[in-house]
């Protein structure tokens, strides 16, 4: 019987490369994202392989598409056996300067749909006994840089969310796990930074990919670990240092206080 996974945030990036993967690996994978056009190419992509991939293209951030989203599911396949949390965006910006308007949607997105989410197939994967649940996190939970104050706040929520909830599922064949992730180059850096040079978007773009991971090699690692019983996946290298320096607070504190003169880089004049 195969795997009925389902990926959010599945139109580019790592959300695409996991959802090609479990294609590959035979799964029939749920995509969702708000872009169709990138869903349906991904869908061709994948008519090589022995899985199949079903679109259903929405806003996450709406509660009655979140819900329509497993019930439709559910519906026609009678289970979800993967759920993979990945959705999400950020914003490099002076937090003084971020909207009211921007900030609900960060939540929205990044946090509250990953809950709610899980919230819905946790009801069915109880029935069963059976279930993985995947968050797609950051090393930002425990390294809260400067200029990213919401983005890491939701980041900080979804990691103690799935603390919280391995505890609840203790004993139970369902599992919840975080991906601890570093940079990766994805759309993100497009998405999150205001250059503070005129004309010069790509190389701030290109500075933060610099050091970026290559999301296909991040969705391997994961794609291998998806069926381990752990709390945190810890996809490479800088991660793992990332995540271990929550131990030694004085030097983090000291690399974010550098990180501060690094202001200009980012942000327009006005």
């Amino acid at each position: 019987m195969k795997k009925i996974t389902l990926v959010t945030g599945a139109s580019s990036g790592l959300g695409k490369e996991i959802s090609r993967l479990l294609c590959k690996k035979g799964h029939f994978v749920y995509v969702t994202a708000r872009q169709k056009d990138k869903l349906i190419k991904l869908q061709e992509e994948c008519l090589v392989y022995k899985g199949k991939i079903k679109i259903i293209d929405g806003n996450l951030s709406h509660t009655k598409f979140r819900k329509k989203l497993i019930s439709q599911i559910l519906k026609e396949q009678g289970k979800i056996d993967y759920l993979i949390n990945n959705a999400g965006f950020g914003r490099v910006i002076s937090f003084e300067r971020q909207s009211a308007e921007e900030i609900q949607k960060m939540f929205d997105l990044n946090i509250v749909a990953y809950i709610h989410l899980t919230n819905l197939v946790l009801k069915d994967m109880l029935k069963r006994n059976n279930g993985r649940i995947i968050h797609i996190g950051s090393v930002a939970s425990f390294i809260p840089r400067p200029y990213y104050a919401v983005y890491n706040s939701t980041k900080a929520a979804v990691y103690t969310f799935n603390r919280s909830l391995r505890y609840e599922l203790k004993g139970k064949k369902i599992t919840s796990t975080l991906v601890l992730c570093a940079r990766i180059k994805t759309n993100f850096a497009n998405n999150a930074y205001n250059c503070y040079e005129k004309n010069v978007m790509q190389k701030c773009v290109r500075s933060f990919n610099k050091v970026a991971e290559d999301p296909q090699v991040v969705a391997k690692k994961i794609i291998e670990k998806l069926d381990t019983n752990k709390e945190i996946i810890i996809p490479n290298f800088r991660s793992f240092v990332s995540y271990f320096a929550r131990y030694f607070p004085d030097i983090t504190d000291l690399f974010l206080k550098l990180f501060l003169h690094q202001k200009k880089k980012f942000f327009p004049k006005k």
